[in-house]
């Protein structure tokens, strides 16, 4: 077994993770050096219990970027106990291009206790499942992800990846040049208001894909990469953003004052959700229509209403079931404006449960299928809103 020397393991532990943010950066010159040393000396045996793998080509997504995904799953053992902490270093090589060295982080999840000493499963039953990728240009690329823990052991993958151009892919504006690499979420929103805008609150629909314990990488960036272009030219005078999960009816973020701060909040706590288990009252049929029937009458009817709330979420939470009239009518009196951007970025359908609401309070729906469906959508708000009500 051979493991990176002592000095360089501890100079990208304490460099990178000891402050880090926790979200996918792309390595800058101080730390370059140990990171391809890390990845040179990988083994192609894994001393980690963990496999790696990607999920098919890249495929273009909402910004006009070509996102590549892909997973990591952990058995745990004695060498890999919960809450250990991962690292993830991934090298790409464009054909005919300098390779982009970016990283990641990965906590292995606690879990819960029987006593002060056992689990409620042996540890050898236990299973971690985790998700990152980046975005690139349209082009050949070679990949090489390697997983590493603080003693120096690593888990690795070598892929190539093809992300080639379709018909008509002259005429798009894309993100990335040919050749170009970059994180998964490679903007945040910077937190700008505008004095004369109105009070804009943002609902955040945050559901995994069906069957997957944990939102995955590229669900995240969908909704924060999409977040960011809303605000960013949505001009408000504030901002207030609550997450939720509507099939297991619960809140998992709430800021009243959203700002820069904030947004790099709310990355991090839909990089923590779970839904692997729900609660008991979400299983009752159509509870889910009173917690959103709350959520909505609540925000729209606080001291100080929004002028405006936009619902925001990936399609299909509850596709095909409704809202019982009688339940909408309660929240007909709000002078707030819905809006619903509905994003459909892999697959198509019926109204979801979150239109059928929208639609019932005479709101507005848009359906957000690419960056120029985003951006008439935003235009479209901006020309349905009302004067501010509350100056």
């Amino acid at each position: 077994m051979r493991l990176l020397p002592n000095t360089a393991r501890l100079l990208i532990w304490v460099s990178l993770l000891a402050g880090a943010a926790g979200a996918q950066e792309v390595l800058d010159s101080k730390v370059l050096p140990e990171a391809i040393r890390i990845l040179d000396s990988a083994q192609s045996k894994p001393l980690l219990p963990c496999s790696i793998q990607f999920s098919g080509d890249p495929r273009l997504d909402l910004t006009f970027r070509y996102r590549a995904e892909f997973s990591i799953d952990c058995l745990l053992r004695e060498n890999l106990q919960p809450g250990a902490r991962l690292a993830a270093f991934i090298r790409v090589t464009p054909e005919l291009g300098k390779p982009t060295i970016l990283f990641e982080y990965f906590d292995i999840p606690e879990v819960l206790q029987q006593g002060k000493a056992s689990l409620y499963a042996p540890l050898s039953k236990l299973e971690a499942s985790m998700s990152g990728g980046f975005a690139m240009g349209s082009g050949k690329y070679s990949v090489e992800v390697v997983l590493t823990d603080r003693q120096g052991h690593t888990c690795r993958l070598l892929r190539r990846l093809n992300a080639s151009e379709h018909s008509g892919a002259g005429k798009m504006p894309f993100a990335l040049q040919r050749g170009a690499v970059g994180p998964l979420v490679d903007a945040r929103w910077n937190g700008s208001l505008a004095a004369n805008g109105p009070r804009l609150t943002v609902l955040l629909n945050v559901h995994s894909r069906i069957g997957n314990a944990h939102l995955h990488a590229g669900d995240r960036a969908t909704l924060l990469q999409s977040l960011v272009t809303l605000l960013n030219q949505l001009p408000c005078k504030s901002v207030k953003l609550v997450a939720f999960d509507l099939d297991s009816q619960q809140e998992v973020f709430n800021q009243e004052k959203f700002d820069a701060d904030g947004f790099i909040k709310l990355e991090k706590a839909l990089e923590r959700m779970e839904f692997a288990t729900i609660p008991y009252r979400a299983l009752r049929k159509g509870s889910w229509t009173g917690f959103l029937v709350d959520l909505a009458q609540r925000e729209s009817t606080l001291k100080e209403s929004p002028d405006d709330i936009v619902f925001f979420g990936v399609w299909g939470s509850h596709a095909g079931e409704k809202v019982p009239q009688e339940m909408a009518r309660t929240i007909e009196i709000s002078h707030t404006h819905f809006v619903y951007f509905e994003l459909f970025p892999w697959v198509e359908g019926g109204p979801d449960g979150v239109e059928q609401l929208t639609r019932d309070l005479h709101g507005s729906v848009f359906a957000i299928r690419s960056p120029e469906s985003l951006e008439q959508a935003i235009t479209g708000t901006l020309a349905l809103t009302a004067p501010p009500l509350h100056r």
